[in-house]
Protein backbone atom coordinates (compact mmCIF):
# COMPACT_ATOMS: atom_id res chain seq x y z
CA UNK A 1 0.00 0.00 0.00
CA UNK A 2 2.81 2.14 1.01
CA UNK A 3 4.64 2.31 -3.02
CA UNK A 4 0.89 3.25 -4.42
CA UNK A 5 0.92 6.23 -1.78
CA UNK A 6 3.99 7.40 -2.48
CA UNK A 7 2.97 7.07 -6.71
CA UNK A 8 -0.03 8.66 -6.05
CA UNK A 9 1.85 11.72 -3.93
CA UNK A 10 4.19 12.22 -7.16
CA UNK A 11 1.47 11.66 -9.68
CA UNK A 12 -0.17 14.68 -8.05
CA UNK A 13 2.88 16.35 -7.69
CA UNK A 14 3.47 15.93 -11.55
CA UNK A 15 0.16 17.43 -12.14
CA UNK A 16 0.75 20.36 -10.18
CA UNK A 17 3.30 20.90 -12.20
CA UNK A 18 1.80 20.72 -15.51
CA UNK A 19 -0.82 23.02 -14.59
CA UNK A 20 1.38 25.21 -14.03
CA UNK A 21 3.06 25.02 -17.20
CA UNK A 22 -0.28 25.02 -18.51
CA UNK A 23 -1.84 27.92 -16.52
CA UNK A 24 -3.85 30.64 -18.68
CA UNK A 25 -1.27 32.57 -20.75
CA UNK A 26 -1.98 36.81 -19.24
CA UNK A 27 -3.98 39.12 -22.11
CA UNK A 28 -1.08 41.37 -21.47
CA UNK A 29 2.57 40.81 -19.74
CA UNK A 30 3.82 43.36 -16.97
CA UNK A 31 5.80 46.37 -18.26
CA UNK A 32 9.21 44.52 -16.20
CA UNK A 33 10.47 45.90 -13.23
CA UNK A 34 11.85 49.18 -14.65
CA UNK A 35 8.19 49.95 -15.97
CA UNK A 36 9.57 50.81 -19.37
CA UNK A 37 8.13 51.50 -22.69
CA UNK A 38 7.37 54.09 -25.68
CA UNK A 39 3.41 54.69 -27.51
CA UNK A 40 2.72 57.30 -30.34
CA UNK A 41 -0.60 58.81 -28.90
CA UNK A 42 -2.90 60.25 -31.23
CA UNK A 43 -4.33 63.61 -29.58
CA UNK A 44 -5.13 67.51 -30.35
CA UNK A 45 -2.15 68.87 -29.65
CA UNK A 46 1.46 68.02 -28.46
CA UNK A 47 1.36 70.86 -25.90
CA UNK A 48 -2.23 69.98 -24.72
CA UNK A 49 -1.74 66.57 -24.26
CA UNK A 50 0.96 66.93 -21.92
CA UNK A 51 -0.72 69.29 -19.83
CA UNK A 52 -4.11 67.27 -19.78
CA UNK A 53 -2.92 64.01 -19.00
CA UNK A 54 1.03 63.06 -20.21
CA UNK A 55 2.52 65.58 -17.19
CA UNK A 56 0.80 63.53 -14.49
CA UNK A 57 1.00 60.10 -16.19
CA UNK A 58 4.92 60.80 -16.37
CA UNK A 59 5.21 61.26 -12.30
CA UNK A 60 3.70 58.06 -12.02
CA UNK A 61 5.47 55.58 -14.95
CA UNK A 62 8.76 58.62 -15.63
CA UNK A 63 10.11 55.39 -18.28
CA UNK A 64 6.98 55.37 -20.64
CA UNK A 65 7.82 58.00 -23.48
CA UNK A 66 5.31 59.73 -25.51
CA UNK A 67 5.38 60.23 -28.98
CA UNK A 68 2.29 62.90 -30.31
CA UNK A 69 0.62 62.49 -33.39
CA UNK A 70 -1.60 65.87 -33.78
CA UNK A 71 -4.94 65.88 -34.95
CA UNK A 72 -4.84 69.61 -35.51
CA UNK A 73 -3.29 69.24 -39.40
CA UNK A 74 -6.77 67.06 -40.31
CA UNK A 75 -8.56 70.81 -41.11
CA UNK A 76 -5.96 71.70 -43.40
CA UNK A 77 -5.78 68.78 -45.62
CA UNK A 78 -9.66 68.23 -45.41
CA UNK A 79 -9.15 72.18 -47.57
CA UNK A 80 -6.39 70.77 -49.70
CA UNK A 81 -7.86 67.41 -50.73
CA UNK A 82 -11.30 67.77 -51.17
CA UNK A 83 -11.83 64.55 -47.93
CA UNK A 84 -14.12 64.13 -44.85
CA UNK A 85 -12.76 64.51 -41.57
CA UNK A 86 -13.29 61.08 -40.89
CA UNK A 87 -10.99 59.98 -44.17
CA UNK A 88 -8.19 62.52 -43.08
CA UNK A 89 -8.53 61.31 -39.54
CA UNK A 90 -8.36 57.25 -40.84
CA UNK A 91 -5.62 58.44 -43.12
CA UNK A 92 -3.57 59.74 -40.49
CA UNK A 93 -4.30 56.55 -38.07
CA UNK A 94 -2.79 53.94 -41.08
CA UNK A 95 0.60 56.41 -42.05
CA UNK A 96 1.43 56.94 -38.23
CA UNK A 97 -0.28 53.91 -36.53
CA UNK A 98 -0.57 55.12 -33.17
CA UNK A 99 -0.79 52.82 -29.79
CA UNK A 100 -3.24 54.95 -28.30
CA UNK A 101 -6.10 55.95 -30.72
CA UNK A 102 -8.26 59.45 -29.87
CA UNK A 103 -11.35 58.91 -31.66
CA UNK A 104 -14.67 60.43 -32.16
CA UNK A 105 -17.97 58.15 -31.82
CA UNK A 106 -18.16 57.79 -36.30
CA UNK A 107 -14.79 56.82 -36.64
CA UNK A 108 -14.53 54.42 -33.04
CA UNK A 109 -17.76 52.29 -34.74
CA UNK A 110 -15.99 52.02 -38.00
CA UNK A 111 -12.88 51.10 -36.55
CA UNK A 112 -14.38 48.57 -33.87
CA UNK A 113 -16.25 46.83 -36.75
CA UNK A 114 -13.30 46.50 -38.66
CA UNK A 115 -11.48 44.76 -36.16
CA UNK A 116 -8.81 47.49 -36.24
CA UNK A 117 -9.23 47.87 -32.11
CA UNK A 118 -7.67 45.74 -29.67
CA UNK A 119 -10.87 43.97 -27.14
CA UNK A 120 -10.23 45.89 -23.70
CA UNK A 121 -12.27 42.81 -21.84
CA UNK A 122 -9.31 40.48 -21.26
CA UNK A 123 -6.98 42.78 -20.13
CA UNK A 124 -9.45 44.35 -17.73
CA UNK A 125 -10.56 41.13 -16.32
CA UNK A 126 -6.83 40.32 -15.83
CA UNK A 127 -6.57 43.57 -13.82
CA UNK A 128 -9.43 43.42 -12.10
CA UNK A 129 -9.95 47.46 -13.27
CA UNK A 130 -13.59 48.79 -12.28
CA UNK A 131 -16.43 49.55 -14.91
CA UNK A 132 -18.91 49.48 -12.14
CA UNK A 133 -18.43 53.23 -10.80
CA UNK A 134 -19.04 54.65 -14.83
CA UNK A 135 -21.95 56.73 -15.59
CA UNK A 136 -24.82 53.87 -16.05
CA UNK A 137 -24.93 52.88 -19.34
CA UNK A 138 -21.86 54.33 -20.33
CA UNK A 139 -20.30 50.68 -20.90
CA UNK A 140 -22.92 49.16 -22.65
CA UNK A 141 -23.28 52.00 -24.99
CA UNK A 142 -19.30 51.48 -25.75
CA UNK A 143 -19.99 48.12 -26.14
CA UNK A 144 -22.58 48.38 -29.06
CA UNK A 145 -20.00 48.74 -32.03
CA UNK A 146 -17.63 45.73 -30.53
CA UNK A 147 -20.83 43.57 -30.59
CA UNK A 148 -20.65 43.42 -27.03
CA UNK A 149 -16.97 43.43 -26.89
CA UNK A 150 -15.22 46.71 -25.34
CA UNK A 151 -12.78 48.34 -27.75
CA UNK A 152 -12.38 51.83 -26.12
CA UNK A 153 -13.20 53.87 -22.89
CA UNK A 154 -14.18 57.50 -22.02
CA UNK A 155 -12.94 59.81 -19.11
CA UNK A 156 -15.09 62.35 -20.00
CA UNK A 157 -18.83 63.05 -21.25
CA UNK A 158 -21.18 66.13 -21.75
CA UNK A 159 -24.76 66.66 -21.38
CA UNK A 160 -27.38 69.76 -20.90
CA UNK A 161 -29.57 70.25 -17.76
CA UNK A 162 -32.12 72.74 -17.24
CA UNK A 163 -30.88 75.59 -14.68
CA UNK A 164 -32.74 77.69 -13.07
CA UNK A 165 -33.34 80.76 -11.38
CA UNK A 166 -34.48 79.66 -7.64
CA UNK A 167 -34.87 83.18 -6.66
CA UNK A 168 -37.19 84.17 -9.30
CA UNK A 169 -39.46 81.39 -8.62
CA UNK A 170 -39.81 81.86 -4.85
CA UNK A 171 -40.54 85.50 -5.88
CA UNK A 172 -43.34 84.79 -7.51
CA UNK A 173 -44.38 81.51 -5.88
CA UNK A 174 -44.25 79.69 -8.76
CA UNK A 175 -43.10 75.50 -7.71
CA UNK A 176 -39.62 75.17 -9.13
CA UNK A 177 -38.47 72.23 -12.04
CA UNK A 178 -38.13 69.09 -10.61
CA UNK A 179 -35.64 66.14 -12.20
CA UNK A 180 -37.39 64.03 -15.12
CA UNK A 181 -39.28 66.63 -17.06
CA UNK A 182 -40.49 66.12 -19.94
CA UNK A 183 -40.71 69.69 -21.96
CA UNK A 184 -44.20 69.98 -22.64
CA UNK A 185 -44.30 69.84 -18.90
CA UNK A 186 -41.30 72.70 -18.73
CA UNK A 187 -43.16 74.40 -21.08
CA UNK A 188 -46.41 74.03 -19.03
CA UNK A 189 -44.15 75.72 -15.95
CA UNK A 190 -42.60 78.25 -18.07
CA UNK A 191 -45.81 79.77 -19.06
CA UNK A 192 -46.63 80.84 -15.47
CA UNK A 193 -44.39 83.57 -16.34
CA UNK A 194 -45.64 84.95 -19.66
CA UNK A 195 -47.37 88.22 -18.68
CA UNK A 196 -44.79 89.08 -15.97
CA UNK A 197 -42.99 92.03 -16.79
CA UNK A 198 -43.23 94.11 -20.18
CA UNK A 199 -41.06 95.84 -22.21
CA UNK A 200 -37.33 94.95 -22.11
CA UNK A 201 -38.21 94.23 -18.32
CA UNK A 202 -40.47 91.29 -19.87
CA UNK A 203 -39.74 87.59 -18.15
CA UNK A 204 -39.53 84.45 -19.58
CA UNK A 205 -39.95 81.35 -18.44
CA UNK A 206 -37.44 79.22 -20.51
CA UNK A 207 -34.97 79.72 -23.06
CA UNK A 208 -32.66 77.50 -24.75
CA UNK A 209 -28.86 78.15 -23.54
CA UNK A 210 -28.53 80.79 -27.04
CA UNK A 211 -31.79 81.56 -27.47
CA UNK A 212 -32.62 80.54 -31.13
CA UNK A 213 -36.15 79.15 -31.82
CA UNK A 214 -34.49 76.73 -34.23
CA UNK A 215 -32.34 75.38 -31.10
CA UNK A 216 -35.41 75.23 -29.27
CA UNK A 217 -37.31 72.99 -32.07
CA UNK A 218 -33.98 70.58 -31.91
CA UNK A 219 -34.18 71.13 -28.18
CA UNK A 220 -38.01 69.18 -28.39
CA UNK A 221 -36.91 66.99 -30.44
CA UNK A 222 -33.76 65.39 -29.16
CA UNK A 223 -36.00 65.22 -25.75
CA UNK A 224 -38.80 62.96 -27.72
CA UNK A 225 -36.05 60.94 -29.55
CA UNK A 226 -36.73 62.25 -33.25
CA UNK A 227 -34.46 61.69 -36.13
CA UNK A 228 -33.62 63.95 -38.53
CA UNK A 229 -32.72 61.74 -41.42
CA UNK A 230 -34.55 58.10 -42.99
CA UNK A 231 -33.90 54.93 -41.62
CA UNK A 232 -31.09 54.50 -44.48
CA UNK A 233 -29.48 57.82 -43.33
CA UNK A 234 -29.81 59.17 -46.94
CA UNK A 235 -32.92 61.97 -46.78
CA UNK A 236 -34.55 64.62 -44.71
CA UNK A 237 -37.85 62.77 -42.95
CA UNK A 238 -39.63 65.97 -41.75
CA UNK A 239 -43.52 65.36 -42.98
CA UNK A 240 -43.95 63.14 -40.38
CA UNK A 241 -46.53 63.27 -37.40
CA UNK A 242 -43.71 63.64 -34.75
CA UNK A 243 -42.38 66.56 -36.40
CA UNK A 244 -45.55 68.32 -36.57
CA UNK A 245 -46.39 68.03 -33.45
CA UNK A 246 -43.16 69.60 -31.99
CA UNK A 247 -43.63 72.92 -34.34
CA UNK A 248 -46.87 72.98 -33.21
CA UNK A 249 -45.69 73.09 -29.58
CA UNK A 250 -42.53 75.10 -30.31
CA UNK A 251 -44.84 77.78 -32.63
CA UNK A 252 -47.35 77.71 -29.37
CA UNK A 253 -44.63 78.35 -27.00
CA UNK A 254 -42.89 81.21 -28.87
CA UNK A 255 -46.62 82.95 -29.50
CA UNK A 256 -47.85 82.75 -25.80
CA UNK A 257 -44.29 84.39 -24.86
CA UNK A 258 -43.84 81.33 -22.99
CA UNK A 259 -40.32 80.90 -24.29
CA UNK A 260 -37.67 83.41 -25.06
CA UNK A 261 -36.09 83.53 -28.48
CA UNK A 262 -34.46 85.63 -30.74
CA UNK A 263 -35.71 87.34 -33.88
CA UNK A 264 -37.29 84.83 -36.01
CA UNK A 265 -34.51 85.75 -39.20
CA UNK A 266 -31.44 84.06 -40.69
CA UNK A 267 -28.92 83.33 -39.19
CA UNK A 268 -25.41 85.01 -41.13
CA UNK A 269 -22.70 82.74 -41.41
CA UNK A 270 -20.29 83.11 -38.59
CA UNK A 271 -22.70 84.22 -36.39
CA UNK A 272 -21.31 84.45 -33.13
CA UNK A 273 -23.65 82.76 -30.09
CA UNK A 274 -24.14 84.30 -26.92
CA UNK A 275 -25.72 82.23 -24.21
CA UNK A 276 -28.88 84.13 -22.27
CA UNK A 277 -26.73 84.30 -18.87
CA UNK A 278 -27.20 87.91 -18.61
CA UNK A 279 -31.04 87.29 -19.15
CA UNK A 280 -30.80 84.98 -16.24
CA UNK A 281 -29.09 86.94 -14.03
CA UNK A 282 -30.77 89.84 -14.51
CA UNK A 283 -34.53 87.96 -13.60
CA UNK A 284 -35.28 88.23 -16.87
CA UNK A 285 -35.40 84.06 -17.55
CA UNK A 286 -36.52 81.59 -15.11
CA UNK A 287 -34.96 78.45 -16.76
CA UNK A 288 -32.30 77.86 -19.36
CA UNK A 289 -31.26 74.52 -20.96
CA UNK A 290 -27.60 74.29 -21.45
CA UNK A 291 -24.51 72.14 -21.20
CA UNK A 292 -22.28 71.14 -18.00
CA UNK A 293 -19.88 73.99 -19.70
CA UNK A 294 -21.97 77.22 -18.57
CA UNK A 295 -21.22 75.97 -15.04
CA UNK A 296 -17.92 78.06 -15.16
CA UNK A 297 -19.91 81.19 -16.57
CA UNK A 298 -22.35 81.15 -13.88
CA UNK A 299 -20.09 80.56 -11.09
CA UNK A 300 -17.78 83.36 -11.87
CA UNK A 301 -20.42 85.91 -12.57
CA UNK A 302 -20.40 89.50 -10.24
CA UNK A 303 -23.74 89.08 -9.46
CA UNK A 304 -24.81 86.78 -7.17
CA UNK A 305 -28.15 84.82 -7.56
CA UNK A 306 -29.63 81.49 -6.13
CA UNK A 307 -29.19 79.15 -9.12
CA UNK A 308 -29.49 75.53 -9.24
CA UNK A 309 -30.60 72.90 -12.40
CA UNK A 310 -32.98 69.94 -12.98
CA UNK A 311 -32.01 67.12 -15.57
CA UNK A 312 -32.80 67.86 -19.13
CA UNK A 313 -35.97 67.24 -20.41
CA UNK A 314 -37.14 63.67 -21.22
CA UNK A 315 -38.75 61.53 -23.12
CA UNK A 316 -41.74 60.38 -21.47
CA UNK A 317 -41.46 56.87 -22.95
CA UNK A 318 -38.01 56.49 -21.64
CA UNK A 319 -37.84 58.89 -18.57
CA UNK A 320 -34.61 56.90 -17.51
CA UNK A 321 -31.97 58.01 -20.49
CA UNK A 322 -31.28 61.15 -21.56
CA UNK A 323 -30.76 62.42 -25.57
CA UNK A 324 -28.06 65.14 -24.29
CA UNK A 325 -25.87 62.87 -23.32
CA UNK A 326 -22.63 61.77 -24.79
CA UNK A 327 -19.10 61.03 -25.46
CA UNK A 328 -16.70 63.04 -27.39
CA UNK A 329 -13.10 61.88 -27.06
CA UNK A 330 -12.88 57.92 -26.68
CA UNK A 331 -9.31 55.90 -26.27
CA UNK A 332 -8.63 52.91 -27.80
CA UNK A 333 -5.56 50.71 -28.37
CA UNK A 334 -4.60 49.86 -32.05
CA UNK A 335 -4.69 45.79 -32.52
CA UNK A 336 -1.74 45.65 -34.15
CA UNK A 337 0.09 48.19 -31.51
CA UNK A 338 3.02 46.13 -30.80
CA UNK A 339 3.25 48.35 -27.38
CA UNK A 340 -0.04 46.90 -25.61
CA UNK A 341 1.24 47.14 -22.01
CA UNK A 342 2.52 50.28 -22.00
CA UNK A 343 -0.57 51.55 -23.91
CA UNK A 344 -3.08 50.12 -21.91
CA UNK A 345 -1.56 51.77 -18.31
CA UNK A 346 -2.19 54.87 -20.64
CA UNK A 347 -5.51 54.36 -21.43
CA UNK A 348 -6.30 52.71 -17.93
CA UNK A 349 -4.65 55.51 -16.20
CA UNK A 350 -6.48 58.44 -18.28
CA UNK A 351 -9.96 56.04 -17.38
CA UNK A 352 -9.17 55.26 -13.63
CA UNK A 353 -10.46 56.85 -10.32
CA UNK A 354 -6.85 58.79 -9.89
CA UNK A 355 -7.56 61.05 -13.19
CA UNK A 356 -11.10 61.18 -12.29
CA UNK A 357 -10.91 62.91 -8.99
CA UNK A 358 -8.25 65.33 -10.40
CA UNK A 359 -10.12 66.40 -12.81
CA UNK A 360 -13.17 67.07 -10.55
CA UNK A 361 -11.29 69.04 -8.65
CA UNK A 362 -10.42 71.62 -11.49
CA UNK A 363 -13.40 71.79 -13.40
CA UNK A 364 -13.78 72.98 -16.64
CA UNK A 365 -17.35 71.94 -18.21
CA UNK A 366 -15.96 68.20 -18.91
CA UNK A 367 -17.63 65.89 -16.82
CA UNK A 368 -15.73 62.75 -15.77
CA UNK A 369 -17.41 59.69 -16.70
CA UNK A 370 -16.90 57.96 -13.25
CA UNK A 371 -20.07 59.19 -10.87
CA UNK A 372 -18.28 59.57 -7.38
CA UNK A 373 -15.83 62.16 -8.09
CA UNK A 374 -18.03 64.69 -9.14
CA UNK A 375 -20.62 64.81 -6.41
CA UNK A 376 -21.48 68.69 -6.16
CA UNK A 377 -19.94 72.50 -7.33
CA UNK A 378 -20.45 75.00 -5.19
CA UNK A 379 -22.79 72.77 -3.02
CA UNK A 380 -25.14 72.19 -5.28
CA UNK A 381 -25.46 68.50 -6.00
CA UNK A 382 -24.25 66.96 -9.52
CA UNK A 383 -26.83 64.18 -9.35
CA UNK A 384 -29.08 66.13 -12.66
CA UNK A 385 -25.61 65.14 -14.52
CA UNK A 386 -25.53 61.50 -13.37
CA UNK A 387 -28.85 60.44 -13.18
CA UNK A 388 -29.55 59.91 -16.53
CA UNK A 389 -28.78 56.77 -18.87
CA UNK A 390 -27.27 57.95 -22.64
CA UNK A 391 -29.34 57.24 -25.33
CA UNK A 392 -26.09 56.99 -28.19
CA UNK A 393 -22.63 57.48 -28.36
CA UNK A 394 -23.69 61.08 -30.32
CA UNK A 395 -26.65 63.19 -30.24
CA UNK A 396 -29.54 61.15 -31.89
CA UNK A 397 -30.59 63.75 -33.94
CA UNK A 398 -28.42 64.42 -36.72
CA UNK A 399 -26.67 60.99 -36.48
CA UNK A 400 -25.93 60.36 -40.21
CA UNK A 401 -24.58 63.73 -41.52
CA UNK A 402 -21.48 63.23 -42.40
CA UNK A 403 -18.86 65.65 -40.59
CA UNK A 404 -17.58 67.37 -44.11
CA UNK A 405 -20.85 69.27 -44.74
CA UNK A 406 -22.73 69.35 -41.43
CA UNK A 407 -21.66 72.94 -40.52
CA UNK A 408 -22.55 74.33 -43.86
CA UNK A 409 -25.70 71.83 -44.28
CA UNK A 410 -27.00 73.01 -40.62
CA UNK A 411 -26.51 76.84 -40.69
CA UNK A 412 -28.49 76.72 -43.94
CA UNK A 413 -31.22 73.94 -43.14
CA UNK A 414 -30.85 76.27 -39.56
CA UNK A 415 -32.57 79.34 -41.90
CA UNK A 416 -35.21 77.24 -43.67
CA UNK A 417 -36.32 76.36 -40.19
CA UNK A 418 -36.46 79.48 -39.02
CA UNK A 419 -38.05 80.97 -42.01
CA UNK A 420 -40.81 78.32 -41.79
CA UNK A 421 -41.27 79.00 -38.22
CA UNK A 422 -41.28 82.97 -39.11
CA UNK A 423 -44.48 81.84 -41.13
CA UNK A 424 -46.27 79.68 -38.54
CA UNK A 425 -45.89 81.85 -35.86
CA UNK A 426 -46.48 85.55 -38.03
CA UNK A 427 -48.73 84.09 -40.71
CA UNK A 428 -50.90 81.12 -39.27
CA UNK A 429 -49.01 78.76 -41.94
CA UNK A 430 -50.11 75.07 -41.00
CA UNK A 431 -47.68 72.57 -39.40
CA UNK A 432 -48.77 70.14 -42.33
CA UNK A 433 -47.55 73.03 -44.83
CA UNK A 434 -44.38 74.18 -42.87
CA UNK A 435 -43.23 70.27 -42.40
CA UNK A 436 -43.81 69.13 -46.31
CA UNK A 437 -42.02 72.18 -47.08
CA UNK A 438 -38.83 71.91 -44.68
CA UNK A 439 -39.03 67.97 -45.88
CA UNK A 440 -38.45 69.22 -49.69
CA UNK A 441 -36.30 72.23 -49.57
CA UNK A 442 -34.33 70.72 -46.75
CA UNK A 443 -33.60 67.53 -48.93
CA UNK A 444 -32.77 69.87 -52.32
CA UNK A 445 -30.12 71.21 -49.82
CA UNK A 446 -28.83 68.52 -48.22
CA UNK A 447 -27.87 67.30 -51.72
CA UNK A 448 -26.67 70.85 -52.67
CA UNK A 449 -24.05 70.01 -50.11
CA UNK A 450 -23.23 66.57 -51.37
CA UNK A 451 -22.80 67.85 -54.72
CA UNK A 452 -20.10 70.93 -53.29
CA UNK A 453 -18.32 67.55 -51.95
CA UNK A 454 -18.32 65.84 -54.36
CA UNK A 455 -16.68 68.84 -56.85
CA UNK A 456 -14.41 69.39 -53.93
CA UNK A 457 -13.20 65.80 -53.90
CA UNK A 458 -12.73 66.12 -58.01
CA UNK A 459 -11.01 69.42 -57.80
CA UNK A 460 -8.75 67.79 -55.44
CA UNK A 461 -7.82 64.99 -57.33
CA UNK A 462 -6.82 67.16 -60.34
CA UNK A 463 -3.90 69.04 -58.17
Amino acid sequence: MRPKGKAAILLLIVISLLGGCFAEKPALEDLGADGQGKIKVLYYDESYFYSDYGNTFNAKYPNIEFEVINTSPIQKYMKENGTTYEEEYLRLVEKHKPDVIMVDSDSFEKLAREGKLYNLDPVIEQDKFDLDGYLPGLVDMLREPGGGSLYGLAPNFNTSVVYYNADLFREHHIEPPRNQMSLPELLDLSSRFAGLGSGDDRIYGLSDEYGFADDLLFTLARSLSLRLLDAKGEKINFNTESWKEALEVTTNAIRGHTVYTAPLKPLASGTILHSRTEQFFQGKLAMMIGSSSLIGELRKHEKEVNWDFVTAPVDPAAPEESGFAYVYDIYAIAADSPNKRAAWEFVKYMNGPEMAKAKSRSFRGDLPTRVDYMKEVDGKSMEPFYMLRPQALRPYLWRGLDREFLSGFRTNFSNLVLKELKEMVENGKSAEEVAAAIEIEGNALLEQAREVRKAETANAGKK
